[in-house]
């Protein structure tokens, strides 16, 4: 099968499952709009950072051919490919269709939508896609760079809780636990929404992470867990070798939680 061909059966195979340019779905994510607040509130989620303006494609390993394809969103700048990848014979059988975007020269893998020819974006909670089927393809797959001819690997997801400013031209992609929902994509912006602060005592929350601090009231409520924006602000909390400690907050709308700020 020449490569124009191999291409176009890819296509088909993902669009009989309904995605790309000719199903119904062209992607998973979308952009973060302010009514999207609730999704955060009400639904588990976790997040990730990826390069700002980098759409993502799919990888679709058909099956009954042993091929996989590289298939770019709509405009996309990287054209579609072949990338040779030792996978088990298993995952051929009936083939497999994977959310991934190119980060520089690495391709990235952040999302299984079809698994062993079951549609699991669909029926499945995120949780379950990353932790039994993506953990299922890893397995089954032997990275090798020289054959591949690019790093492929996976996404990082982190707590809402853990979550930090990304730094220079990143985006914010929230995924929430949920099938059938398309993740949300926040650009931040360096404006602070008022230059007022409040101080509050934050106490490090124990067993959770180094990163992990709750915010007290002077009457000693407490108000929540903290947001950390920056790395910068990461490291200097955790140059305090105190549990608590004073710090100077604003109240950031967005994740509907204190921001820390500095020390006091």
């Amino acid at each position: 099968m020449n490569s124009e061909k191999t291409i176009e059966s890819a296509v088909q195979f993902i669009t009989s499952h309904g995605w790309g340019a000719q199903g119904k779905m062209l992607g998973i994510s979308r952009m973060f709009q302010e009514n999207d607040l609730g999704i955060l509130k009400k639904t588990q989620c976790v997040a990730s950072t990826r390069p700002r303006g980098i759409l993502s494609g799919f990888l679709a390993i058909v099956p009954q051919t042993k091929h996989v394809i590289y298939l770019p969103p709509i405009g996309g700048k990287i054209p579609a490919k072949s990338i040779r990848m030792r996978i088990a014979d298993e995952v051929f059988r009936d083939g497999a269709i994977l959310s991934c975007y190119w980060e520089d020269s690495d391709l990235i893998l952040e999302d299984i939508l079809v698994w062993k020819g079951m549609p699991v974006w669909q029926t499945t909670k995120f949780q379950e896609r990353w932790n039994t089927y993506m953990k299922q393809f890893s397995e089954s797959w032997q990275p090798d760079k020289a054959l591949q001819g690019c790093t492929i690997r996976c996404t990082e997801y982190q707590s809402l809780e853990q979550l930090q400013k990304p730094e220079g031209r990143e985006v914010i992609e929230f995924v929430p636990d949920s099938p059938n929902t398309k993740r949300l994509i926040w650009v931040p912006t360096e404006e602070m929404e008022t230059k007022s602060y409040e101080e509050h005592l934050i106490k490090r929350e124990a067993g959770i992470g180094p990163d992990i601090f709750s915010v007290w009231s002077n009457t000693q409520e407490r108000l929540g867990i903290a947001y950390i924006r920056s790395l910068a602000t990461s490291k200097l909390l955790r140059l305090h070798k105190a549990n608590e400690f004073r710090v100077k907050t604003q109240w950031n709308k967005m994740f509907e939680r204190h921001e820390i700020l500095g020390m006091a």
